[in-house]
């Protein structure tokens, strides 16, 4: 899946065969980096060290508020199709999603649901990942794709995106090629790093095999 954003030049790719999300910023040339694989490793190791912060700090970053809410909120029509609404939220997070149930992903299914489970905490707080973690659990369950997609960060702010046109058909490989000459930075290795957490694996070379997209 590739979401191409000409506005901030500074793409996102997501490999569902590696388990692989990438942050691609054409201003800087440069490419992050992000192993689901390293995201679930860091989210546990900051849940580990959010149980030793004393209990005032824990209640001012929120991360005591653990309850996840999910609202069905009905349905409502998007480019003439009849979509689902959900609400999650725990503590400030606040997701609103619109899903056609009618449009299957074009990707592997369980890959599909880990990289919804992980999305929310891909690019947050070190603090707040293994508490995101709890959201994408429910937004996992929802099905189809979504047409309206509003999330709300305490910190980041809010982002809505919303579907204005749908086509369907073949996209060539080349649409999710990474390019070759800029800088690649592991940014799921400086997570597990920064809390403490390494990991032994073999050398690796870097590959974004093309799938029938998004």
């Amino acid at each position: 899946m590739r979401i191409n954003q000409p506005g901030s030049q500074v793409d996102f790719l997501v490999d569902f065969t590696l388990g692989v999300s990438y942050n691609i910023d054409h201003h800087k040339k440069l490419i992050q980096k992000m192993s689901w694989d390293d995201l679930e490793i860091a989210a546990g190791a900051a849940a580990e060290k959010l149980k030793k912060l004393p209990p005032l700090v824990l209640k001012v970053m929120g991360a005591n508020d653990v309850t996840v809410t999910v609202v069905d909120e009905g349905s409502e029509i998007l480019l003439g199709r009849e979509c689902h609404k959900w609400k999650i939220a725990m503590g400030p997070m606040i997701i609103e999603t619109s899903n056609d149930p009618s449009i299957t992903p074009p990707v592997p299914a369980i890959p599909y649901q880990r990289f919804l489970r992980l999305h929310t905490a891909i690019g947050q707080l070190q603090a707040d990942a293994a508490s995101t973690l709890k959201v994408g659990e429910e937004l996992a369950k929802v099905q189809g794709i979504a047409m309206k997609y509003r999330i709300l960060l305490p910190i980041a702010g809010q982002t809505t995106t919303t579907t204005t046109h749908i086509e369907e058909g073949p996209i060539p490989p080349s649409a999710f090629e990474l390019p070759a000459d800029y800088q690649v930075e592991d940014t799921g290795k400086q997570l597990r790093e920064n809390l403490g957490v390494y990991v032994s694996r073999p050398a690796s070379v870097i590959q974004v095999q093309p799938c029938s997209g998004i």
